[in-house]
């Protein structure tokens, strides 16, 4: 599974210089790895039905044969955003959200995308007072 979500990564987080660097990518599986194990089993049954129904579905969109892996880096993009935009978008959609959650944990992705210090509101973790 994380070598499917692996490529699919790669092309969610691609921006015009190119695919985010190996090590940050090893960083995310690895982060990914503990949640969807901590997560339990269930929730990794439907978390992995999304990836298998956005990696094999998503070429069809832009008239490829599946899967995901066997296309490069824009028509990735390209069969995910075009199967986003489309009746079939939930599988894309789940998957984009948990990744993008991790992701932006990253502390080189907060720098990059200008954020600074801790998060806009303090949380509190008791009950409201």
């Amino acid at each position: 599974m994380l070598s499917s979500l692996r490529v699919f990564a790669e092309a969610l987080f691609s921006t015009e210089e190119g695919p985010p660097p190996a090590e940050r990518l090893d960083w995310l599986m690895g982060e990914m790895r503990e949640y969807l194990h901590r997560a339990g089993p269930g929730a990794r049954v439907i978390f992995g039905l999304a990836l298998f129904a956005a990696t094999w579905l998503s070429p069809l969109f832009i008239w490829r044969l599946p899967t995901l892996r066997n296309l490069e880096i824009p028509q990735r993009i390209k069969a995910l955003t075009r199967m986003e935009e489309s009746f079939a978008s939930a599988p894309v959609l789940a998957v984009k959200a948990f990744l993008c959650v991790v992701y932006y944990e990253h502390p080189d992705v907060q720098r990059e995308v200008g954020h600074v210090g801790s998060a806009t509101f303090p949380m509190s973790l008791g009950p409201p007072s």
